[in-house]
């Protein structure tokens, strides 16, 4: 065991010498309050240009990792490809990997959605596939993935930034066990403090706020520490109130001492954001029939076009964002609800739902399911999640069939997308098409007439459509008309069921985003 602890010495002073003899850049983050998106960039005249203000909106965060010049490679360096997400696509962001394998994946997988731009924007260790662990005299570099259609990624050094980052709804992507997987390793470290300096943590009372209201910091440190610093707060103790004028992230850091040394950096960031308007919402149904029949459930599910603090419900009992009805009489229902935040309450968003006394017949191809979801998305851009409705909900043999209709005032110059993916269940393999006709998964016909205008299958499902028939490649789809995204358990591939029969439901989420 000696031997093998002198071979990994040597590893680790081999690795050392390596980076020292390589140049090294800084990726500097940079965040956009009105997109709310971060950026990284290790290009010098992206950096100067940034600063400049020729780039509009985006401010430094104070947050930066190294990596190594590629002019100067290191062995066992992985090149970092950079990507850029093309507005005719809906997206307006870079995403970054130093895996060849997710960037071949990325190229394979999105053509005409995610550009190249280099396969070598800077040079990093990637961090053991398994575990996570990064190679000594390095350090970890998290991935925050935004989960949203405008799809944005943060990359960080700091786990309380990438803890504050999931309390906002961020998904935690790279190698390793959750709750924090490791996306890269950057080559820098820092000398550890001296033997019993106080070790310490920092945290916020909130992971974001509004311009002028008061965040306590909070230090918690071991070893008796005497004296505190802070960096942007004002205080000599364990505890720090802060506020903003500023808007966007700050990163608050301390340091604590002792009679033996000062403490490590420890940091937290709070989001310092304008207080939002008072919210717009609308209310999506799905049930398990179309009409829905006395005796079933539909799901209500309120979309805001704001963060919601607060949910009030009339005609249907719930604090939530989704509310379960059922009904014991046929005819119109009426259901309402009035979202509040912190600039107000919304207006009331109303829906009207005529229930049936009995289940009619399916729409469509539906009948040739043993069940099947309908929701009504209208011109709405929305997201519905299925795992609130009561079972069979989307059943292992089931299908979901959502109703759309293209915006009348969409312009030719964008696309509208319909997505689905799985949602707090195991990824699933599903099929999913565009179609005039609901439960439609016949053979694709480009033109709509005796088959889906288009068809996806994998456990990510993105169908881009365009109102312009020039756009080649892609459904066209007119404006006002009414359309359905189908969604199934199924790959044709291998002519299977992918949900087990033994769960009774694979749960997921579909996603409008109709521009009009």
């Amino acid at each position: 065991m000696e031997g093998f602890g002198r071979i990994v010495a040597a590893a680790a002073l081999l690795l050392v010498a390596m980076a020292a003899r390589a140049g090294t850049l800084e990726a500097i983050e940079y965040y956009d309050a009105t997109l709310d998106h971060y950026f990284v960039t290790s290009f010098a005249d992206e950096i100067a240009k940034l600063d400049a203000g020729v780039f509009a909106g985006w401010q430094r965060t104070g947050q930066h990792f190294t990596g190594f010049d590629p002019a100067t490679p290191v062995a066992g360096a992985s090149p970092v490809c950079r990507f850029y997400g093309l507005p005719s696509a809906g997206l307006d962001s870079h995403f970054y990997s130093a895996s060849p394998a997710e960037c071949q994946a990325v190229l394979r997988r999105f053509p005409g959605v995610w550009e190249e731009e280099t396969q070598n924007a800077f040079g990093i260790y990637l961090p053991n596939t398994e575990t996570g662990a990064c190679p000594a005299q390095t350090i970890p570099v998290y991935r925050a993935w935004n989960a949203r259609v405008d799809s944005n990624h943060r990359f960080t050094t700091d786990l309380a930034t990438l803890q504050a980052m999931i309390a906002r709804g961020y998904v935690a992507e790279g190698y390793g066990p959750a709750p924090y997987p490791v996306a890269m390793c950057s080559p820098a470290s820092t000398a550890p403090p001296p033997a019993g300096a106080p070790k310490c943590t920092v945290r916020a009372s909130t992971a974001s706020a509004n311009l002028g209201d008061d965040v306590t910091l909070t230090a918690s440190c071991t070893n008796a520490p005497a004296s505190f610093t802070w960096t942007n707060c004002a205080s000599t103790t364990s505890t720090c109130t802060t506020t903003s004028a500023a808007i966007g992230p700050q990163t608050y850091t301390v340091y604590a001492s002792n009679a033996a040394g000062q403490s490590a950096a420890a940091s937290v960031t709070v989001l310092w954001q304008t207080p939002p308007p008072a919210p717009v919402c609308t209310i999506v149904r799905t049930s398990q029939t179309d009409p829905p029949a006395v005796g079933g459930s539909i799901l209500l599910e309120a979309n805001c076009d704001q963060a919601v603090g607060s949910y009030s419900w009339n005609g249907c009992g719930s604090l939530t964002n989704t509310c379960v009805a059922r009904e014991t009489t046929p005819g119109l229902h009426t259901y309402s609800l009035i979202a509040r935040n912190a600039g107000g309450s919304s207006p009331p968003a109303t829906l009207g739902i005529n229930w049936v006394a009995s289940a009619t017949s399916a729409p469509g191809f539906c009948g040739q399911f043993p069940s099947y979801l309908y929701s009504d998305f209208d011109t709405r851009s929305v997201r519905v999640e299925s795992v609130q409705m009561p079972a069979p909900a989307f059943a292992w043999n089931g299908v979901w069939t959502v109703r759309f209709v293209v915006p009348p005032t969409m312009p030719s110059t964008v696309f509208g997308q319909m997505a689905s993916a799985e949602f707090a269940g195991p990824p699933t393999i599903r099929q999913a098409t565009i179609s005039q006709t609901p439960c439609d998964f016949r053979a694709v016909d480009p033109s709509g007439a005796s088959g889906p205008f288009a068809s996806s299958v994998g456990s990510t499902n993105t169908i881009l459509f365009s109102i312009n028939p020039s756009r080649a490649g892609y459904p066209v789809l007119a404006p006002g008309g009414t359309y359905y995204y189908n969604v199934r358990n199924f790959d044709p591939a291998t002519n299977t069921i992918t949900c087990s029969p033994g769960s009774g439901r694979c749960d997921a989420l579909v996603e409008s985003r109709l521009p009009g």
